[in-house]
């Protein structure tokens, strides 16, 4: 939730995610504290944090960064750059992530995994700091304002897989093991790992997590429902194809390579920030799960556990109970439809 207030602007995410843990709105608040250093290079960060979840920014020190960020985004070298950044940011990430599963992991390691996600929740912005209008504009000086208005929507998907194709297409290879009986509860094991923390977002344990839940769900699959989960996995290949040859379409009619570079690097963030949504919310959960393990085996309270920009914040108060997806069987109905 975005306001101003006289010459502020408040980033406030209690609005956003309600009975969120002081950790999970940390995140999202030290993240966009972070956006001018992580993605503009900036020696310096966004506003002031007032506790876990809020963010005040001077209006002027807010639109300055956004209007920067809008004029950089025409720039194809920048764009690149920034593809970089989130290639960096979450090998950063598996590393830190990594050393929470080690036998000697510490209360520092939750600590620098912690940090380390913050770092990548910084890209968060992008998502609603791309300037629309602009990227619009570039590609409507090629092929129109209608067909660019469309053409950007669909340039906004990830370039690798989403994890729900991924968590059907698994699901649905699952469901063919068991039914030629090539299944083991090692296999659900593994495949509760790999997916169980895609099923919902936040730091508390999701059901799926746990391999026995997550064979019940894949045993309640009907023949229909797994075709339909595999056909998601072709639909979304024939759209990438179709997809490509748009891109190259636009990129041809492009009258000289002036025009070409802006156009270039409209597709390109476009597309960056589907995938910045993908990677950090594959990363953020498994992420967060880990912590909460490494957290319960060495009795360390969630509740005190911030990144370190958020050190000395006040920790708000919590009355309900986290509202989460609701995952259970009636939820997934929309597979049958």
């Amino acid at each position: 939730m975005e306001s101003s207030w006289r010459d502020s602007v408040v980033l406030d995410y209690e609005v956003d995610f309600p009975g969120a843990s002081p950790l999970e709105l940390a995140l999202y608040s030290g993240g966009a504290a972070l956006f001018p250093r992580v993605v503009l290079g900036e020696t310096t960060g966004w506003g002031t944090l007032r506790r876990p979840g809020v963010l005040d920014i001077p209006q002027a020190e807010y639109d300055g960064v956004l209007d920067d960020f809008a004029a950089r985004c025409l720039d194809v070298a920048f764009v690149c750059d920034l593809y970089a950044t989130l290639r960096r940011l979450c090998a950063q990430l598996e590393t830190a992530t990594g050393r929470l599963s080690a036998p000697s992991a510490s209360r520092a390691d939750v600590g620098l995994a912690v940090d380390a996600l913050v770092e990548l929740m910084a890209l968060h912005v992008l998502n609603w700091a791309l300037p629309m209008d602009r990227l619009e504009a570039e590609v409507g000086g090629v092929v129109g304002a209608s067909a660019a208005r469309t053409l950007i929507m669909r340039l906004l998907v990830p370039t690798t897989s989403a994890h729900l194709a991924d968590f059907a297409a698994l699901t649905a290879t699952a469901a063919r093991a068991i039914g030629d009986e090539r299944w083991s509860s090692r296999a659900a094991t593994d495949l509760a790992q790999t997916i169980g923390h895609l099923q919902r977002p936040g730091l508390a344990e999701r059901p799926f997590e746990s391999a026995g839940n997550l064979e019940t769900y894949i045993r309640s699959l009907d023949p229909d429902d797994v075709a339909h989960l595999e056909a998601m996995r072709h639909a979304r290949m024939r759209s990438e194809r179709s997809l490509a040859r748009d891109v190259s379409r636009l990129y041809l009619a492009a009258h000289d390579r002036r025009a070409l570079g802006p156009v270039v690097a409209t597709t390109l963030v476009c597309r960056l920030a589907a995938e910045e949504e993908e990677q950090r919310r594959r990363r953020q959960s498994a992420t967060l799960s880990a912590i909460r393990v490494t957290a319960d085996r060495l009795a360390v309270d969630l509740a005190t556990v911030l990144p370190s920009m958020h050190a000395g914040a006040p920790v708000p108060e919590f009355t309900a109970e986290p509202r989460l997806l609701d995952m259970s069987d009636g939820a997934w109905a929309w597979t049958r439809s």
